[in-house]
C-alpha cells in the first residue's frame, strides 16, 4: 500500500532554515568554528606562527564580512525609498577601506613574520568555506521541505 506524502513545513521568515537572519548567523558561527579549528590544528602541528597566521586570516575574514555587510546595507537603504538616492562618498570609501585594511595588514604581516603569511592566506578562507557549507545546507533544506507558497 503506498503512502501519502509528508505535509511540507511551514515556516514563518523568522524561523525558517533559509531565512536571511538564520543563513547569516549561520555563516558566522562557521567561519568562526573554521577559524579556531584551523589554528588550533596548525598551531598543533606547525606551531604557534602558523596557527596565529590562520587566526588572524580568519578574524579578517570575518572583519571583512562584518564590514561588507554593514557598508551594503547603508548603500541599499540610501538608494532605495526613503533615503537620498545615493550613498555618500563616505559609505562608498569604507566599502572600498576594507580591502586596502587588508591589504595593509597582510603585508605588514609579511614585512615582519613571512613564515605567517600563507597561514594568512589560508585563515582568509574560512569565510569562503563557511559559504559553500551553507550552500549545502541550502540545498539540503530546499530539497527536504520547501516553505508553503
Amino acid at each position: 500500500m503506498l503512502s501519502a506524502p509528508p505535509p511540507k513545513a511551514e515556516f514563518s521568515d523568522e524561523q525558517s532554515v533559509v531565512s536571511p537572519p538564520m543563513i547569516e548567523r549561520r555563516v558566522r558561527r562557521v567561519t568562526c568554528v573554521v577559524t579556531v579549528g584551523a589554528a588550533l590544528v596548525g598551531t598543533a602541528v606547525c606551531g604557534w606562527s602558523v596557527g596565529g597566521g590562520v587566526a588572524l586570516g580568519g578574524g579578517l575574514s570575518y572583519l571583512n564580512f562584518l564590514w561588507m555587510r554593514q557598508s551594503l546595507y547603508a548603500m541599499i537603504t540610501a538608494t532605495t525609498a526613503g533615503g537620498t538616492g545615493r550613498p555618500s562618498h563616505l559609505q562608498m570609501a569604507k566599502f572600498f577601506l576594507r580591502w586596502v585594511v587588508i591589504g595593509a595588514l597582510i603585508w605588514f604581516v609579511v614585512q615582519v613574520a613571512s613564515d605567517m603569511a600563507v597561514a594568512v592566506v589560508c585563515g582568509l578562507f574560512a569565510l569562503p568555506l563557511a559559504v559553500v557549507a551553507e550552500a549545502f545546507v541550502q540545498v539540503w533544506h530546499g530539497e527536504r521541505c520547501e516553505p508553503a507558497a
